[in-house]
């Protein structure tokens, strides 16, 4: 029996008792093709699965044998597990690439520019579809990926091709179309860079998409995918953009003036497609303008690319409104407490924690922190490196008659989790900023215990009260 081309992917753990284990197939065993279609990764795979009631296996064994097995699982999985997918990486330079801009010195995977559409399915990763050929297409189509998460940051060719910086990957209608075509449906950004794509580039934009947008009418049966949204975001620059193309800052007049005309048109495309909010507004416009966020109905029902910086101010200010007047609320009283978070944050949770002590008798105090490893351009909280939070906390952590804050309460979103091998770590110790400290080190710096905000002022609660046991 021929070794098919294809590598295969290697099998690294079987479920006990499993389809999988009773016909033969081993933990280091390489999983190649399933009914005759080479395996590419874990979503093809799942797919592949799910097609029949009976299943044609074939895997090498570590000694170059081959096994081929049918497997009665009524489309269901087979047990066993597979070693992780390799991320594909992006082929673009983007004018406003933000891994391009990142200072020297942080962990390798900070530096990975990832391209994927199985991230973009998964997790709502945005992707230029830089990968995707038609075979990758069709692929998307058939296997129902949907939706996805697409940067189009122009439809003018020319423009798309300056702002990406790769003159083959100007047309992404065509890809655009080709997907909606099969059935799937997308959401889309743009990352405004003044002079590469706003104006008269963006307004075409706009148009372009909106032809495309998502058939409301349920039961349609037209087959048809769309365009589910589209976002706009501030072109974010740091201060290390050595060697790179000159790009405008997006100041607070630009801000404003974006914001006075693209509001009333987002309002207008929502009253168009039923009421849901279809063009959005990410919230760094509002902050970057200096100006009050709109109501809730500005936003999606479902906070449609709140992970994009859509509404999430504005869902902290709706949970706050409500959790303030609640009996859970009463248990900030007597609490001493820093807040640390990024500039653009900083005056909306202070109003916030104004309301608060209205209601509830407590000492806490708000601290927005200068992001000197990234440029102080960066406002956002989860840019936040460890060294800029502690000093900060440093400065920050005596109120006006001297006494010490009780506890610093530091940004969830600039940490993540790492993983702890041992099993047996502190939580202090297995969180880490994007400078690689950790927050256990940031605590013993301080002499005092540092919190995680959570997303909202339950949460944090919730973190304070478990910091205690």
């Amino acid at each position: 029996m021929l070794v098919p081309r294809h590598g295969g992917i290697k099998i690294i753990a079987i479920v006990p008792d499993s389809l999988a284990e009773t016909a033969g197939i081993s933990r280091g065993d390489k999983l190649l093709e399933i009914n005759g279609e080479a395996v590419l990764d874990h979503l093809n795979y799942q797919f592949l699965v799910s097609q029949r009631d009976f299943t044609e296996v074939m895997v090498e064994k570590p000694n170059g044998n081959l096994l081929r097995v049918e497997l009665e699982n009524g489309g269901d999985a087979l047990g066993i597990s597979l070693a992780q997918d390799k991320i594909k990486v992006c082929r673009q330079n983007c004018v406003f690439c933000f891994v391009h801009q990142m200072p020297q010195g942080f962990r390798k995977s900070l530096y990975l520019k990832d391209e994927d559409i199985r991230l973009s399915f998964l997790y709502g990763h945005f992707t230029t579809l830089s990968n995707s050929d038609n075979d990758e297409l069709n692929r998307i189509i058939r296997e129902g990926l949907s939706p996805i998460h697409v940067s189009v940051h122009a439809t003018d060719p020319a423009a798309r091709a300056r702002v990406v910086g790769n003159t083959k990957h100007g047309d992404i209608l065509s890809k655009i179309d080709h997907l909606i075509d099969g059935g799937i449906e997308i959401h889309t950004q743009v990352v405004i860079a003044p002079g590469f794509n706003d104006g008269e580039i963006w307004e075409r934009t706009v148009t372009n998409l909106w032809e495309r947008r998502a058939c409301q009418t349920s039961g349609s049966g037209n087959g048809r995918g769309g365009i589910l949204s589209l976002s706009c975001i501030p072109v974010g620059l740091t201060g290390h953009r050595q060697n790179l193309p000159l790009v405008q800052e997006i100041d607070s007049d630009y801000a404003a003036k974006w914001v006075n005309r693209w509001k009333k048109e987002a309002r207008c495309f929502a009253k168009a497609w039923n009421g849901e909010p279809w063009l959005l507004l990410a919230d760094e416009w509002f902050t970057r303008a200096g100006l009050t966020l709109p109501g809730r109905n500005f936003y999606s029902s479902d906070w449609t690319q709140i992970e994009n910086g859509v509404g999430l101010i504005r869902r902290f200010q709706e949970h706050s409104r409500r959790f303030i007047k609640s009996v859970r609320a009463k248990d900030f009283a007597g609490l001493r407490l820093l807040l640390l978070t990024g500039s653009s944050f900083a005056p909306y949770l202070s109003q916030t924690i104004e309301l608060l002590k209205q209601y509830v008798d407590s000492k806490i105090k708000v601290a927005a922190v200068p992001n000197r490893a990234f440029g102080t351009s960066v406002t956002v909280a989860g840019l936040l490196c460890g060294h800029d939070l502690l000093e900060s906390a440093q400065k920050h952590k005596f109120f006006a008659d001297g006494s010490t804050v009780d506890a610093v309460v530091i940004p969830s979103a600039s940490v993540r989790a790492m993983p702890d091998s041992s099993g047996h770590a502190k939580p202090a110790d297995i969180y880490q900023f994007l400078d690689d400290t950790t927050v256990s080190e940031m605590q013993s710096k301080l002499k005092l215990p540092v919190i995680l905000s959570g997303d909202n002022l339950s949460q944090m609660l919730f973190n304070i009260a478990d910091s205690t046991q």
